[in-house]
C-alpha cells in the first residue's frame, strides 16, 4: 500500500468527493437561490444536438487510497537505471530546497502576479531567478521565463529579426545544434516571414568556423539578421565562441548563443557576456536541470536573455516573455513588480512581441532557490564533477580495442561521442541488460555516418558508476590499454573570474521561502475570483504522484522498454481526453494554452497546404483573449495589406450587445473573404461567461467555405463532459491543465482535423507538422491530470463542470441586485462559470468627484479586494469597466456567501466613502506599487549578496479571513 507523506484527512477539500467542498444541502440551497432543480437544467439553453447525454469509456472514480496505490504501481512500470543520458537534457542532483519550496502552497498554487501588492512572494522568487541567472551569464535582462530551450530558439530568431533592419529576415542556424531543437525551430518557423539557413560544421574538426559566418554574410547581405550557435554542440564539442561572436559582430548581425547555465559556474565555461570583443547579443538555454530531475522531459525551463545596460537600453523591449523589475510603492518601500506589460499579448494583442504568457514560472522559482541553496561552492562543484568524470571515462574508453572518442583532438566538457564497432542500438540494449543506460544513439550526426554513442556526466554519477560503465565496455571489447591524454580545454573557452554567488544555510533558505509564501494568497484558503483563470483547488495527491521516483527519475531518452509506465499514462490520458472532447486525434506535446493555439493554427496551415490552398485570413471575435491575436500573428497571419491593397491576417468579428458574436457581421465577413478564410478562433463559453449558442451554425459556415474552426478551450471548466466539441463543429481545441484540470501553468490540447467527411489528422506520422517540444511535453503535469481524472471518474467530470456553473450563478444571483452586469444587453442571457459586474453611472461620477480618474476606478476597486483578504477579480477585461468573477466548483456555500458579503461591503464602501480607493490597498505588505516609474527606469537584476528584503504583511490573509467582514470594513474606514 502506498504511504503518503501527509494526512489527507487533515487537509480541507482533499477528501471531498470530486474535490467539491459543497455539501448536498449546500447544493440544494444554491439551486433554490437560482431557481433551478438540477444540473442538466443549467445547460438547457444549449442545443441538445451538441450535448453528451453522458460520457462513455471514462474510468470509474477511484477512492483515495486506491488512487495512491494505482499511481505508485504505474510509476514502478518504469525502470530508472544508472544513466549516462543527457544530450541536451542533463540531469543533476535535486537540492533539498526544491521539495520544501514545492510544499509551500501559496507559492505553487498562486497565479500570475497581476496584483503585485498581494504577490510579492512570487515576484521576489522571480527576482532571485533573474538575478542569479544574470550573475551566471553576465546578461542583465533574463526573463522568467519561456517553455524550454527549443521553442526559445524560435523566440530568439523572431526577436533578432524584429531588432534588425526591415530587409533582415534570415537567421543562420548552426546545423550542429541538437536535432530535436532544430526540428522544433523548423516547425515554428513554417509559414512565417522568418527564413532559416544552416551553417554546417567543419568535417575535420566537428566544429563551426567563423569563416562560414563571413561567407554566409557576404552571400545574404542585409537579409541576414542573426546567427544561432551553441557553446557545446550536438557531439559534445566546445565551440570557439569568441571567434563566432566576433564574426557576427563583423557582419553587423545579432549573435544568439545557446548555453547550459550549469556549465557557467565558477571553474566552468566562459559566460556569454564574455564572448569575443563585446559578448553575445542574445542567449538561449535550458534550465530544467537547475531545479528538477528528468521527469521524462518536462516541465522544462526556457532561458532567454539580452543585454540591458547604458549602451543597450531598448533591446529588452523587443523580447518575448515576462520580466520582473525593481519598484517602489507609494510610501517609498522597495518592492518587485512585473514590467513591460505593454509588450504582452493581453494588452498588445496582434502587436505583442510573442504569444507567450507565464510559461514555466514556478520552475523558475525553484531554479532560483536551487542556485541559492548550492551557492558559489556548490554550483562550482556540480559543474566540474561532470567534467572530471567525463574526462576520466573518455580517456579509458578511447583506449579500449574498437572504441574511439569522436574528434578526440577537440575539447569537450561533460559529454563526448564514442565511435563503436557495432550498431549503437545493440550496445544500448546490452547496457540495459546490465542495469545501465549507457548513452544516446546519435548515429548520423557526423558525415561518416559511423555508429556513435553520446555519453553524458553530471554530479549525479559517482566514481563507482563510471567504473561500472568502463567495466561494461571492457566486458564487450576487452581491457583498456591504459589512458591516453585527451585534448585540454583551451583557457580562452573557460570562465574568467568567479560568479560570486552568495551562500546561505538550508535552514535559512527554508525559513525565507516559507515567509515569501505568506505574502501571497492561494485557492487553498478561499475563493480566488480571478475571472477567466479558473483558480480551483489543486489536490495534494496530484503533486505526490508527480513526485514518485519512477516518474521524476525517468529520462526521456531512456529505452522505451524502461518507460512503459510513462507511455501508458500518456496514451491513456490521450484516450480519456478524446472522450471528454469528442474529437478524433490528440497530442499531449504542447506545454501551454498559447502553444496549443499555435499548434492548432499550424495544423490548419498544414491542412490547407495538403489541399493545395493558400488561405491568409483568420476570424477572431473582438472579445477574445489577447493570446488569440498574438498566436495568429506568431503563426504567420500578421495583419497587413497585400500588394493589391486587400487586407490579410486577422479579421475582427464584432460582438453583439449581449456579448456573443454578431451574426450579421460574421455573415458579412464570410461573404467578403470566403475562400481566403483559413479558419476562425472562438472562445466558448466566451470571455463574458456566455455560451456562444450560434457556434455550431458558424462552424458549419466556416466548413462550407473550406475553413477550419479553432475553439479556445480556456473555459472548458464550464462545459467539460456536457458539450460534445465534435458535434459542435470544432476542428481543434486546447484544454488548459492549469485551469480545468488542476495543474499550475500547463496545458493539454485535443485536435481533430476533418473536412467534408475526409478525416485528416496532421498529428499522425504521415502528415506530421513536426515537433513543438524537444521530448514529451510537460510530462510531470500529465501525471497530475491523469491522477485527477481517476479521482473524478466519468461522473466527476460532469459534476465538476456543473458545480462551477452553479457556483457562478449563485454568486451572480446574490450580487446582481447591487451591481449592474456586463455586457449591458445580456441581462436575460444565462451565465456559465463566470460573470462580469460593474458600477452604476452614479457610482463612477461619485468616485470621480473624489479625485480618482474614471480610467483608474475599476483597478482601484480591484485592489480593495486585497484589503479583505481576497485576490482581485480580473479587472478591465474583457470589459474596460468590468470586474470578471469566476468562483469555480471548489468552495462551500458559506465560503461563497462570505465572498459575496465582501463584494457587497466593497460596494457600500465606495458609495458612501469613495475616498477609500485613494489609499487602497493598505493591509498588504506594500502600498500601491508605482508601476509607471518601474517601467520608465528598468532595473531587471542585481548582484545578490544577501536575500532580498521582505516587507511583512500588515494584516495577513489568514487573519483577514478569520475576521468578520464588518470589522475589516471598519478597519478600512479607520485608515481614510
Amino acid at each position: 500500500m502506498a504511504q503518503l507523506p501527509y494526512d489527507p484527512s487533515k487537509i480541507s477539500r482533499e477528501l471531498a468527493r470530486h474535490y467539491i467542498a459543497a455539501t448536498e444541502a449546500d447544493i440544494q440551497a444554491m439551486f433554490a437561490a437560482i431557481g433551478a432543480k438540477d444540473f442538466p437544467e443549467m445547460y438547457a439553453h444549449i442545443d441538445a444536438a451538441v450535448k453528451f447525454p453522458r460520457i462513455q469509456d471514462l474510468p470509474d472514480e477511484l477512492e483515495y487510497q486506491a488512487l495512491a496505490d494505482r499511481m505508485e504501481s504505474l510509476s514502478k512500470k518504469n525502470s530508472v537505471k544508472t544513466a549516462f543520458l543527457g544530450d541536451g537534457l542533463q540531469v543533476y542532483r535535486t537540492n533539498e530546497i526544491v521539495g520544501h519550496v514545492c510544499s509551500i502552497r501559496n507559492l505553487t498554487t498562486s497565479y500570475t502576479p497581476y496584483q503585485p501588492e498581494r504577490s510579492q512572494g512570487t515576484l521576489i522568487t522571480h527576482w532571485i531567478y533573474q538575478s542569479t541567472l544574470a550573475q551566471l551569464t553576465g546578461f542583465e535582462a533574463v526573463n522568467s521565463s519561456l517553455y524550454e530551450r527549443a521553442s526559445a530558439l524560435f523566440e530568439a530568431a523572431v526577436c533578432a529579426v524584429r531588432m534588425g533592419d526591415a530587409e533582415a529576415n534570415t537567421v543562420l542556424v548552426a546545423a550542429n545544434l541538437l536535432p530535436g531543437d532544430l526540428e522544433v525551430l523548423r516547425t515554428h518557423v513554417a509559414d512565417t516571414s522568418v527564413k532559416l539557413e544552416f551553417l554546417a560544421a567543419d568535417e575535420d574538426t566537428g566544429r563551426l568556423s567563423a569563416a562560414g559566418i563571413a561567407a554566409a554574410s557576404a552571400r545574404l547581405g542585409k537579409q541576414l539578421a542573426a546567427v544561432i550557435f551553441p557553446q557545446v554542440n550536438a557531439l559534445g564539442l566546445l565551440e570557439d565562441v569568441d571567434a563566432l561572436t566576433d564574426a557576427c559582430a563583423d557582419a553587423s548581425v545579432k549573435s544568439i548563443a545557446v548555453i547550459d547555465p550549469m556549465l557557467l559556474a565558477t571553474g566552468g565555461l566562459k559566460a556569454p557576456a564574455q564572448y569575443g570583443r563585446a559578448g553575445a547579443n542574445i542567449l538561449v538555454g535550458e534550465g530544467q536541470h537547475l531545479a528538477i530531475g528528468a521527469n521524462f522531459g518536462g516541465p522544462g525551463l526556457g532561458i532567454f536573455a539580452v543585454r540591458h545596460n547604458a549602451e543597450k537600453k531598448n533591446e529588452v523591449r523587443e523580447t518575448p516573455g515576462r520580466f520582473v523589475g525593481k519598484a517602489k510603492d507609494n510610501a517609498g518601500r522597495d518592492c518587485i513588480v512585473m514590467v513591460m506589460a505593454t509588450r504582452e499579448q493581453h494588452i498588445r494583442k496582434d502587436k505583442a512581441t510573442s504569444n507567450i504568457c507565464s510559461n514555466q514560472a514556478f520552475i523558475a522559482t525553484i531554479a532560483g532557490a536551487s542556485i541559492l541553496a548550492r551557492g558559489e561552492a556548490g554550483m562550482a562543484a556540480s559543474c566540474v564533477a561532470g567534467r572530471d568524470q567525463a574526462r576520466r571515462a573518455a580517456a579509458q574508453l578511447h583506449n579500449i580495442p574498437g572504441l574511439k572518442v569522436c574528434y578526440a583532438n577537440q575539447a569537450f566538457w561533460n559529454e563526448f561521442s564514442l565511435m563503436l564497432p557495432e550498431p549503437a542500438a545493440d550496445v544500448i540494449a546490452r547496457g540495459r541488460a546490465a542495469g545501465l543506460h549507457v548513452g544516446v544513439d546519435i548515429t548520423g550526426r557526423t558525415p561518416c555516418h559511423c555508429s556513435l554513442l553520446k555519453i553524458s556526466f553530471s554530479d549525479l554519477q559517482t566514481s563507482a558508476d563510471t567504473d561500472k560503465l568502463i567495466a561494461f565496455f571492457e566486458g564487450l571489447y576487452g581491457k583498456s590499454a591504459g589512458t591516453k591524454p585527451l585534448a585540454e580545454i583551451p583557457a580562452k573557452l573557460l570562465r574568467q573570474g568567479a560568479v560570486g554567488l552568495p551562500s546561505f544555510s538550508l535552514a535559512e533558505l527554508k525559513a525565507y521561502y516559507s515567509k515569501l509564501g505568506e505574502l501571497n494568497v492561494s485557492p487553498d484558503t478561499g475563493c480566488f475570483p480571478l475571472g477567466s483563470c479558473t483558480m480551483k483547488y489543486n489536490p495534494h495527491i496530484n503533486d505526490w504522484a508527480a513526485g514518485l521516483p519512477g516518474f521524476t527519475g525517468l529520462h526521456p531518452q531512456a529505452p522505451i522498454e524502461d518507460a512503459q509506465g510513462a507511455l501508458e499514462l500518456l496514451w491513456q490520458t490521450q484516450e480519456w481526453f478524446r472522450k471528454i472532447t469528442g474529437l478524433a486525434g490528440l497530442t499531449t506535446q504542447p506545454v501551454a494554452g498559447a502553444q496549443g493555439e499555435l499548434v492548432g493554427l499550424k495544423l490548419f496551415q498544414a491542412y490547407h497546404r495538403h489541399h493545395g490552398q493558400h488561405r491568409d485570413i483568420i476570424l477572431i471575435p473582438s472579445s477574445a483573449h489577447g493570446t488569440n491575436f498574438a498566436t495568429a500573428t506568431t503563426a504567420g497571419y500578421a495583419t497587413k495589406r497585400n500588394p493589391d491593397g486587400s487586407p490579410s491576417g486577422i479579421m475582427l468579428l464584432k460582438s453583439a450587445p449581449d456579448g456573443r458574436v454578431d451574426q450579421a457581421d460574421f455573415a458579412a465577413k464570410i461573404a467578403e473573404f470566403g475562400p481566403r478564410i483559413a479558419g476562425m478562433m472562438v472562445t466558448n463559453p466566451n470571455t463574458s461567461g456566455v455560451f456562444e449558442t450560434d457556434f455550431q451554425k458558424m462552424a458549419s459556415e466556416i466548413h462550407r467555405i473550406g475553413g477550419l474552426v479553432y475553439m479556445d478551450g480556456a473555459n472548458m471548466n464550464a462545459i467539460a463532459g456536457w458539450v460534445n466539441l465534435g458535434a459542435l463543429g470544432v476542428d481543434a481545441v486546447h484544454n488548459n491543465l492549469h485551469k480545468t484540470w488542476t495543474v499550475p501553468h500547463d496545458f493539454l490540447p485535443g485536435f481533430q482535423i476533418a473536412k467534408q467527411g475526409d478525416a485528416y489528422v496532421p498529428v499522425k506520422p504521415k502528415h506530421s507538422i513536426g515537433s513543438f517540444h524537444r521530448h514529451w511535453g510537460n510530462f510531470a503535469h500529465k501525471v497530475r491530470v491523469y491522477t485527477y481524472l481517476q479521482r473524478l471518474g466519468r461522473e466527476g467530470v460532469r459534476r465538476m463542470a456543473a458545480m462551477s456553473v452553479l457556483s457562478s450563478r449563485y454568486l451572480f444571483s446574490k450580487l446582481g441586485k447591487s451591481f449592474p452586469s456586463l455586457p449591458a444587453a445580456a441581462d436575460g442571457v444565462p451565465r456559465m462559470h463566470e460573470f462580469i459586474i460593474t458600477l452604476t453611472e452614479e457610482d463612477f461620477k461619485r468616485i470621480e468627484a473624489s479625485g480618482i480618474p474614471r480610467a483608474s476606478i475599476i483597478g482601484r476597486v480591484g485592489k480593495l479586494f486585497l484589503d479583505f483578504g481576497f485576490h482581485a477579480p480580473t479587472v478591465a477585461f474583457p470589459e474596460v469597466f468590468g470586474l470578471m468573477i469566476e468562483p469555480t466548483e471548489s468552495y462551500t456555500k458559506d465560503e461563497l456567501d462570505r465572498f459575496a458579503e465582501v463584494v457587497l461591503a466593497i460596494g457600500e464602501l465606495i458609495r458612501t466613502n469613495p475616498e477609500v480607493l485613494k489609499s487602497t490597498p493598505r493591509f498588504t505588505p506594500v502600498d500601491r506599487v508605482d508601476e509607471v516609474a518601474a517601467n520608465r527606469n528598468l532595473v531587471l537584476s542585481e548582484h545578490l549578496t544577501a536575500l532580498p528584503l521582505i516587507n511583512e504583511n500588515r494584516l495577513s490573509p489568514v487573519l483577514l479571513n478569520a475576521m468578520p467582514v464588518a470589522e475589516i470594513k471598519q478597519r478600512v474606514l479607520a485608515t481614510v
